[in-house]
Formats: structure tokens, sequence, C-alpha cells
């Protein structure tokens, strides 16, 4: 009997050898990084900090996120997983873990990108393994995979069936848009990294739209204005970067930084954005004048901007950016996945109309 029950565990173990042998794991090398304004950034960061080094110590930090970096590929796998890690596993006090660390994975179908799962990350350690989908029909699909928002990525790998097929596919777009900001921009606080505004945008119009926000630290030094400069081929530049400026920064700052963004980009629309209203102000009454300065000031500073003969420059004021009904947010102040689809509402049909994609 106990020859019998030994033969059955050494059948079991075989199995789950073989389980596990039946795996192709492609290494991130294999892939083509897209989504960044750099192509020659290192690693999985946004942009080269090493290039831009006089950028402010916190807001090169915030580019080696991965926010908004995406891969695509083809596969007929049953199956797909991820094995990763990020550079800690600390969180956010108002965002998810998969926003945060996490993947998003979409397959593209007739009528565009169909969400199709995420990867969770472990809770506790940098290192994560998680399966995103599997059970899946064995026909040919193409999947495009967002990268964690608020981390900086170590490594990834992918794993599918074994002698499944797998290509490499990279996007082709008809505009590039560029969107610096806050940390609105940044993400937070979408569930996961697909729906942040910038991809939701991207994958509603087919823009290369490149998130360029950095939290907490959007506050218009000529550095970050200089560094957009370098950026070739943009259809756009979204400047929604009040949220982080005080009132006295964006007085003194916002003529001087679209004057240099003009210096490369003489003639490239410039979309500047108010901060949305930070519900956290319906009874914080020094949140709500700073709010009501900050955005009196970025018009005050439009004016004066069209007053001085630049062209191509459109605006849009917060009015229900994130809805009236104070439910947009998860704190008072980042917009939910609600509040951001009532953003992209807002804001998708005015880059449709400047850009002329209607």
């Amino acid at each position: 009997m106990q020859t019998k029950y030994l033969f059955y565990i050494i059948i079991g173990l075989l199995s789950n050898l073989t389980s596990v042998r039946a795996q192709q794991v492609i290494p991130s090398s294999k892939l083509t990084i897209q989504g960044r304004a750099f192509a020659e950034s290192p690693g999985f960061h946004r942009v080269d900090t090493t290039k831009y080094h006089d950028l402010p110590p916190a807001v090169k930090k915030l580019y080696t996120h991965s926010a908004g970096l995406f891969v695509t590929f083809r596969t007929n796998s049953t199956k797909l997983s991820i094995d990763w890690e990020t550079v800690d596993a600390a969180l956010g006090n108002n965002s998810t873990p998969i926003m945060s660390r996490g993947f998003d994975a979409y397959v593209k179908e007739s009528n565009g990108w169909r969400f199709a799962g995420v990867a969770r990350p472990h809770l506790k350690n940098a290192e994560s393994s998680f399966t995103v989908v599997e059970n899946m029909e064995k026909t040919e699909k193409e999947f495009l995979l967002y990268f964690p928002l608020y981390k900086g990525l170590r490594s990834f790998q992918l794993q599918i069936d074994e002698g499944a097929t797998f290509t490499p596919t990279v996007q082709k777009y008809d505009k590039k848009i560029i969107v610096y900001g806050s940390s609105i921009v940044h993400g937070a606080s979408a569930s996961r990294p697909g729906l942040a505004y910038p991809a939701k945008i991207s994958r509603s119009i087919n823009a290369d739209v490149i998130n360029m926000g950095v939290s907490g630290n959007a506050r218009m030094e000529l550095e970050v204005a200089k560094m957009i400069n370098d950026i070739k081929d943009v259809d756009l530049i979204v400047m929604d970067c009040v949220p982080n400026s005080s009132p006295q920064q964006v007085k003194e700052r916002t003529f001087a930084f679209v004057q240099e963004l003009r210096k490369a980009h003489p003639n490239t629309p410039i979309l500047l954005i108010e901060s949305i209203t930070r519900q956290i102000g319906n009874y914080d009454q020094k949140w709500k004048e700073r709010l009501q300065e900050q955005n009196a000031n970025f018009k005050t500073e439009y004016d004066r901007l069209v007053a001085a003969g630049y062209k191509n420059l459109f605006y849009i004021p917060t009015d229900h950016l994130i809805g009236d009904d104070y439910e947009g947010t998860v704190d008072g102040t980042h917009p939910t996945d609600v509040g951001f689809e009532r953003m992209v509402k807002i804001i998708q049909p005015e880059i449709e109309k400047i850009l002329d994609l209607r």
C-alpha cells in the first residue's frame, strides 16, 4: 500500500514539473518599449535623467517611473503570465496596488482595445508573479500591456504556452501628444494603469499620448520645457500642471514656460487645462481659495499670451471636468475611474477639434 501511495506521489510531482516546464519564457528584451518621449531612455525609464541633469531632483526620480509605458505583441497562447520586479513594494495611501505596481492587459478587437486582465503585485515583496489571463481560445491575439504607473520597473518577463507563437509588434499612430502635468496626469487615482486619462485618450483616438506626469512636482520649471523641446514630431502639447503650482508660480512661470516651448515648437498647438475643482475645498476654505487663485492666474496668463501674439493656444476651464456631484475623486483631489472618464469626455473632444480628427 505504501508503495502504491509513493507511486502516485511521484506521478504527481512529475506532472507538476511537466506543467512548470510547459511554459515559454519571453524576456523583455524581445519587446519594444512604447509610450515614451525618447527611445534612448535607459531601462524602463521615461526620460534619461543623466542627460537632463538640470531637472529638479524630485522630477528626475519621478521620470524613472514607468507611467504610460507599454508593449504590444501577438500570440496564440491560451495563458499569459508575468514575472516582474519593481524598485520596492511601498504603496501610496490613495492608490491601488495594481495601478501603482501592477500591469494591465488589453486585446485588440475590431472596435478597439478590450480589457483582458491585470497582474496583481505581491503586497510585501518587490518581486511578483501573476497570471493575467488563462483558458483563452488558441487563436492569435494582439495584446497591449501597460506598465506600472507609480514605480520604477526593474525587470519583467512574460510566460506563455510552450510551443505558442509569439511576435512582438509596434503600434502605428496618427498623432503624437505630450501631456505634462501633476499626479492626475501621472495616474492617481485610477484603479489600473490603462485607466489613467492619457492612456484612455490614446486608445480612443489612436494617438501616441506620452505621459509626462510628475506627481506633486509639475511646477513649470524651464528645465522641463527645455526637455520637452527635445521631443520630435509633436502634434500637440497639453499643459495640465496647475494643481502642483502655487498661485504665485502660476503667475510667474506660465508665460515663460510657453515662451520656452515656442523656441522648438513654434506652431505646435498647446492646450492649457485649469486644475480640476478639488472637492477637498468643499468645506476647507484655504483649499478653495488656493484653487480659485491658481485657475484665475492661469487664465490671466493665457490671455496675456494671446494678447502678446502667441497663436495656436487653447484653453479648458475647470467647469464640469470631474462632474458636479462631488463623487469624482478618491480623496477630494485625485480622480477615480469615474472622474477620469468625465475628464476624458471634455478633454478628448477638444483634442479632436484641435487636431482635426473628427
